[in-house]
């Protein structure tokens, strides 16, 4: 129980940071450009390391202590951050400075994510995952969105110096709370050289035979193009609506509890359908995409973007979950590199082609074209039966 605890309030904590740093940085960099093109800069800068280092971060993970990391890499965030926080109270305006240090930002989550999923792996039994998984899901949504609208109140209560000083904190919380838990699976640690290109063939060939992992990646795409739609898309649909800023905040809130939501009541589906939960998940977001395509009240379109929300982050939440229970811990770290390449890849092309879209089919139609993605997996739902987990009694 302790485990659970001190992983959940640092992965909260840690989460209600990227909130404020979301909303600071963006309004920062925004303030001292003037040009939206310099947010579209950041964002690149951000997903760029994750798609070039993670092959070789996912094999050093494999071959190292992942609590020793993740502890390390909050900490060398936590002084990324308070550097930038040095640099606003001496009134060093430098946009250079603000993308370099983004940019180092940028390479410890991308040696943080597979880490912290070797972390999980380590730090708790096959039977506590789901419920961890789950759990912190809700948590780290309900804090990215806490932190989003307390970094607007610090802006003007407080300075853009004092909020990026307590988002370094959230970085520091984690690091001490992650060093009272316990390993419960802690894996073998050789002291020889590592030979990458060897180590990144090894995990393909585990990833190749290994009965149904390739499908659970495949599985995973689905709520990475849906997350990435669903973003693209709920600004223009807002003003299809003439509904403006505030409709598109409330669109995105709707999103956001759905996902909230969806870490409470996937554990039980979840113990009650195992693999097949997963069907659910799919005709959720195809049955809420194609309301929405024809839908044309505002109110019943938030009803059925927080269901869209809801079965989106149910996927999420499944497919990470049988991902760690298929994945031996020598190996997790290069299943979920892989993992993570694939969403930063989808991530990317499902923004830019729902935008190229839009003004080719319209707005409603891409939902459309998502639901008939959805109902073409379906033919592939085959590949379930080659997933294996272990019984799920907590």
């Amino acid at each position: 129980m302790k485990n659970k605890l001190s992983y959940l309030i640092g992965s909260m904590m840690s989460n209600f940071g990227d909130g404020i740093q979301q909303i600071a940085i963006m309004w920062y960099i925004y303030h001292l450009t003037g040009k939206a093109l310099s947010i579209g800069f950041m964002i690149a800068i951000y997903y760029l390391p994750s798609i070039l280092l993670t092959p070789f971060v996912s094999v050093y993970v494999d071959h190292h202590k992942s609590k020793n990391m993740v502890i390390t890499t909050d900490i060398f965030r936590f002084l990324i951050v308070l550097g930038m926080s040095i640099l606003l109270l001496l009134k060093i305006e430098s946009t250079f400075l603000v993308y370099f240090l983004q940019f180092l930002l940028a390479v410890c989550y991308t040696i943080y994510k597979p880490a912290e999923q070797s972390f999980i792996k380590e730090s708790f039994y096959d039977q506590e995952i789901p419920y961890v998984i789950s759990k912190s899901s809700s948590l780290n949504e309900v804090a990215l969105i806490v932190g989003s609208a307390v970094s607007g109140v610090f802006l003007i209560k407080l300075s853009l110096a004092a909020s990026i000083l307590i988002n370094s904190l959230s970085f520091l919380v984690p690091a001490f709370l992650f060093m009272f838990i316990k390993s419960r699976n802690e894996k073998t640690v050789r002291q020889t050289k590592i030979h990458y290109v060897s180590e990144l063939i090894s995990g393909w060939n585990f990833i190749n035979q290994r009965d149904g992992m390739k499908y659970l990646l495949f599985l995973s795409i689905l709520n990475s193009i849906s997350i990435q739609m669903t973003t693209t898309i709920l600004l223009p649909l807002a003003n299809d609506f003439k509904g403006g800023s505030a409709l598109y905040s409330f669109f995105d809130i709707s999103f956001a509890i759905g996902g909230i939501v969806a870490g409470f009541i996937i554990p039980f589906f979840l113990k009650k359908f195992k693999q097949q939960a997963i069907i659910f998940t799919m005709t959720g977001m195809a049955v809420s995409s194609i309301l929405l395509r024809f839908n044309r009240s505002e109110m019943t379109a938030a009803i059925l973007i927080f269901f869209l929300g809801l079965f989106t982050m149910s996927h999420l939440v499944l497919t990470q979950t049988f991902i760690q229970l298929n994945s031996p811990k020598e190996y997790i770290g290069r299943v979920v590199g892989l993992r993570t390449i694939l969403a930063s890849l989808v991530k990317i092309s499902a923004a830019l082609s729902t935008g190229i879209l839009i003004s080719m089919v319209g707005i409603t139609n891409i939902f459309l074209l998502f639901s008939l993605v959805i109902i073409a997996c379906f033919f592939t739902l085959k590949g379930l039966k080659k997933v294996k987990l272990p019984e799920l009694i907590s």
